[in-house]
């Protein structure tokens, strides 16, 4: 199993608010990407921190990240311009990826 990341522009929902954790700039969410053809949902763990070492809070928009998965079927489905939502607690956020990183 490899490690692979991916630099993505994420906004994070304002009613995230009642359930977000505002004390770091890492954080382990899932990665849910709805794929048109062929029709599927796929879902991915992934630990996002932000380039400027400071955490996501409700109503960024366009934070810069760098994601990080260790799921390889992430590399058949995450390419760039692809769009994601971001789940924690419920739907937290979305984003799209720019590029992937490699290592």
């Amino acid at each position: 199993m490899g490690t692979f990341r991916f630099r993505a522009l994420v906004t994070i929902d304002p009613a995230a608010a009642r359930t977000w954790d505002r004390s770091s700039a890492i954080r382990h969410l899932v990665i849910r990407v709805h794929r048109d053809e062929p029709e599927r949902i796929c879902f991915f763990d992934a630990v996002l921190s932000t380039d400027d070492q400071e955490p996501l809070v409700p109503g960024d928009t366009d934070h810069v990240v760098t994601m990080t998965l260790t799921d390889e079927t992430a590399l058949d489905v995450l390419a760039p311009g692809e769009h994601f939502e971001l789940w924690g607690h419920g739907e937290a956020g979305h984003g799209v990826i720019s590029r992937r990183v490699f290592l």
